[in-house]
């Protein structure tokens, strides 16, 4: 196996984790615990690509897409599963998977803009800032609840998720707005 397919199937990893997350978040300790675990190794396979790709020097645009996959589809199932146990109301769950969506429908046609997708990066690094600390909050919260505590975090988790959207769409317009620049 190539270095560039282990980094690869590293990104792409986040993938049935994400399915395995959605399945095992529940009002359960158990299985929340299990879920809190997939979140973590997740979040290991996200360092794991980046420092990878870098340490053995085969950073590239489709690596970079592959990564961009996995952690789509973690994001994709968190939204879900925080929706469905009531830590995330119905129109940001809507606005933060439509984005998900328009992300990519945007780099088809716009490719021509992806050498520029650079530039976007602190927007896409904000967008993933809001996305950990909505995860954070609604992990919190849902541990709160499983011990009978009353946290007060949602109206917290839907101020990130505003963040994530925010950050996420103007993400989406920067790099439409890259073509203005030639």
């Amino acid at each position: 196996m190539s270095h560039r397919t282990l980094v690869n199937a590293i990104s792409l990893s986040r993938i049935p984790i994400a399915a395995l997350f959605v399945l095992f978040f529940a009002h359960d300790k158990t299985l929340f615990l299990v879920s809190v675990a997939l979140c973590g190794f997740a979040l290991t396979t996200d360092v794991l690509d980046w420092y990878l790709a870098r340490r053995l020097r085969i950073a590239s645009a489709a690596s970079r897409h592959w990564d961009s996959l996995g952690d789509k589809a973690f994001y994709v199932s968190v939204i879900v599963a925080f929706l469905s146990n009531g830590l995330l109301g119905s129109l940001l769950s809507w606005a933060l998977l439509f984005r998900e969506v328009a992300l990519y429908i945007t780099r088809i046609l716009y490719f021509r803009n992806i050498n520029g997708v650079e530039r976007i990066r602190p927007f896409t690094n904000w967008h993933g800032y809001f996305m950990y600390l909505m995860i954070t909050l609604g992990l919190v919260d849902m541990y709160g609840r499983l011990n009978g505590w009353t946290t007060e975090l949602y109206p917290f988790i839907q101020l990130a998720a505003v963040g994530a959207a925010a950050f996420g769409i103007a993400s989406i317009f920067s790099f439409i707005y890259l073509d203005g620049d030639k």
